[in-house]
């Protein structure tokens, strides 16, 4: 059309012609609805996955009892120890030995004082049933203050499924950018990522709830502690028109530093900690 100068506006009637654009551009709408469906195929992963976490988070937020997802949690988490020791049982060379692998299992549960405390009261040998003991011990922190304990379990529950999540989709993202690779070794990239994708969310779900349980299993009851101080004391949260005096200027939206656990503007002790 440049050597014969027409015009762009000049209209097409060679059939030859119309019938080539015609078959190039079905090709080309074809290859770009398989991308767009392989695209989708690789979100619906991804998809999956966050509505298990958006399930936890919007149970968190909106429900007044979350113990029933948090005792899940810690008997998942229970489970998995009391499993590694009854492996343990089935190949320890001394009780020596055994001692020192269930002392490894608790050290990612317990601080060093509450692990020291815990095994000292337990008779290490193949009668041993660790997950008694963790059970009787996550009770035994709720009974200390069964408010605070809820409450410090729902904020870092938030906290740690935020932070987690974040570095969940990062790891995806990666996995994401260099998996059509694997196509050269005759493996499928899409199931590749599926399976891939998998481990690494199972990873994640394991991750928040060893580090919620770890935290309510050395819990130790200081909120309640806290609060009592201030009871006995409310010279110390005595309020003006710009905030606590001992505790610097608090916002509507700061943690109430009564330790209820809740935002200052929703904090229910009003004779501990409301503006005067």
């Amino acid at each position: 059309m440049d050597k014969l100068n027409l015009p762009d506006e000049e209209r097409i009637e060679q059939n030859m012609v119309t019938k080539s654009i015609e078959r190039a551009q079905a090709q080309v709408e074809s290859l770009n609805f398989e991308i767009r469906k392989n695209v989708l195929k690789f979100d619906q992963v991804l998809n999956q996955q966050r509505e298990v976490i958006y399930k936890w988070r919007r149970n968190l937020l909106t429900s007044d009892d979350i113990s029933d997802l948090l005792n899940e949690w810690f008997q998942d988490i229970k489970e998995n120890v009391s499993q590694n020791v009854e492996l343990h049982k089935k190949s320890y060379e001394s009780l020596e030995h055994f001692k020192d692998q269930v002392d490894e299992e608790l050290n990612e549960l317990l601080s060093e004082d509450n692990k020291n405390e815990l095994l000292s009261n337990l008779k290490i040998d193949d009668s041993l049933n660790i997950g008694e003991n963790l059970e009787a011990l996550f009770i035994k922190n709720e009974q200390k203050d069964s408010m605070n304990f809820w409450n410090l379990a729902r904020a870092a529950a938030l906290s740690f499924i935020d932070q987690t999540w974040k570095n969940h989709l990062s790891e995806m993202d990666y996995l994401r950018s260099g998996i059509g690779l694997r196509a050269m070794g005759q493996r499928d990239p899409l199931v590749e990522y599926q399976k891939e994708g998998y481990d690494l969310f199972e990873e994640l779900i394991f991750n928040v709830k060893t580090s919620v349980v770890r935290l309510l299993l050395n819990f130790d009851g200081i909120g309640v502690s806290s609060a009592q101080k201030t009871k006995a004391n409310p010279s110390n949260l005595e309020s003006n028109d710009e905030g606590s005096k001992d505790f610097g200027k608090i916002g509507r939206n700061d943690p109430c530093p009564c330790g209820s656990g809740k935002k200052y503007k929703k904090c229910k002790m009003v004779n501990l900690c409301s503006k005067n």
